[in-house]
């Protein structure tokens, strides 16, 4: 156990002498760093930016179908009902993508996001 602990208190002495050494030498070196970070941000982030912003509007379906309601026993177990409204609706209830627990309301197909895209 104190083997451990001399090891640790030798190592982090070693790390505050190494890094109070280059704290000194870092105030010379500043053009150096803005440089390398805006490379870094021209080769990495803006790349990183295009690939997500592709993949969210290109890619990706922008409003999927909803499932078709199957009513499996263990969903939409209510022991008590929801103390707002009719109890069988959650709070931010969405009349498209969520079902009650005796389906889907009735006219949500017309709340389709997609249907009003021509």
């Amino acid at each position: 156990m104190a083997t451990s602990y001399r090891n640790l208190k030798l190592a982090l002495q070693t790390y505050r002498r190494f890094f109070a050494s280059k704290a000194g030498s870092a105030s010379h070196g500043h053009g150096e760093s803005s440089k390398t970070w805006r490379n870094a941000f021209y080769i990495l982030g803006l790349p990183a930016v295009a690939l997500v912003y592709w993949n969210a509007f290109h890619l990706m379906p922008q409003h999927p179908e909803r499932p078709d309601f199957v009513a499996y026993p263990h969903l939409h177990i209510r022991n008590r009902p929801f103390p707002w409204g009719d109890g069988d609706h959650s709070l931010f209830h969405n009349p498209y993508y969520n079902a009650t627990s005796k389906g889907y309301d009735e006219g949500s197909e017309e709340l389709h996001p997609g249907a009003h895209h021509h």
